[in-house]
């Protein structure tokens, strides 16, 4: 009894209400919440725009067009014990084919969520263990440039999940996967950018449940595939970004931002952006500058949740080299 009680409270706090504003419910839905300050506080509308080390996850189509290698590193801390972190590098490489050289870029990322100090009881409201859970995303891309104008990108993605204190004397259950991304990203005229994004190709986790149920077994929960369209327009020191987001399992969500930027100093920056997430408010700053001749760039996001009862804040923090 006890043990049943665990993996439906563990499964139903963990899947269902880690991310509810974003296909909560579905399988895999930390993985549609965002990745990047940037990207949160324009609403991550960043399938047009995918600058830095977020194209891994947005749109792998526009690695091939950095100039710099990038690393950054990014936390979210959330309502309800929930917290959200993303690390990522990417960097040009200028590979040979048939005597030519060919504009590509590579990326690296790890998505990771979790939720801690879940409250478990039994069916006559008595304290169980605190159960945690921890969600990853480890991210593989490359993306090349085709035309001077258009590129395209695949993102290989390994999922691994785990719920703590649930199986036989208080050990996980563990579950993984393997998902696939594949994006263009094109510059048709001066000033705009496009992408198009299929999101979770074949993406599926795959729970190991023989620590479990006496009689062991597996369950499988698949993603939903997912299909974006961005475009972005950056016209002196204003950007403006909108995607549209589609699901097999869900309605229609629109993103959509603004961010106003200035140069201070020859190596100091500025920005400020605002973003609707479908029914979230995003704010944030952003701030670039030199220190001992690295460039770093701080970005802050305040997000206003529509369902959880508290606010979120995002802070990431790059380097360029």
């Amino acid at each position: 009894m006890k043990r049943s009680t665990h993996i439906l409270l563990a499964l139903l706090c963990g899947s269902q209400l880690l991310f509810a504003d974003t296909n909560g419910g579905l399988a895999g839905s930390f993985a549609r919440v965002g990745a990047g300050a940037r990207a949160k506080a324009l609403g991550n509308a960043y399938t047009g725009l995918a600058e830095g080390t977020s194209a891994i996850y947005f749109n792998p189509g526009a690695l091939p067009f950095g100039e710099t290698s990038m690393f950054t590193a990014t936390t979210s801390q959330m309502a309800l014990d929930r917290s959200l972190d993303y690390i990522a590098f990417t960097t040009p490489i200028h590979p040979k084919a048939e005597g030519q050289v060919v504009n590509a870029g590579l990326g690296l990322g790890w998505l990771h969520a979790g939720v801690g100090d879940i409250d478990s009881r039994d069916f006559d409201g008595r304290p169980l263990d605190m159960i945690d859970m921890s969600s990853n995303l480890f991210l593989f891309s490359f993306g090349v440039q085709f035309h001077e104008k258009l590129g395209g990108g695949l993102t290989a993605k390994v999922i691994y999940e785990t719920f703590g204190k649930i199986g036989n004397e208080n050990s996980s259950v563990n579950g993984d996967g393997f998902g696939l991304d594949a994006a263009l990203y094109g510059r048709p005229i001066e000033h705009l950018t496009l992408g198009v994004h299929v999101k979770d190709i074949g993406a599926k986790t795959t729970w190991n449940t023989t620590e479990y149920w006496s009689q062991g077994g597996s369950k499988v929960d698949e993603w939903p595939l997912q299909y974006r369209f961005g475009a972005a327009y950056e016209y002196n020191w204003l950007t403006g970004v909108m995607d549209i987001e589609t699901s097999e399992k869900s309605d229609t969500r629109l993103h959509a931002g603004l961010e106003a930027s200035t140069q201070i100093k020859e190596d100091q920056t500025a920005a400020l952006r605002a973003g609707i997430d479908n029914e979230n408010l995003n704010f944030g700053i952003g701030l670039g500058f030199a220190f001992w001749k690295v460039i770093s760039i701080v970005d802050f996001t305040y997000t206003i949740e529509s369902i959880a009862p508290d606010d979120a804040i995002t802070v990431s923090w790059g380097v360029l080299f």
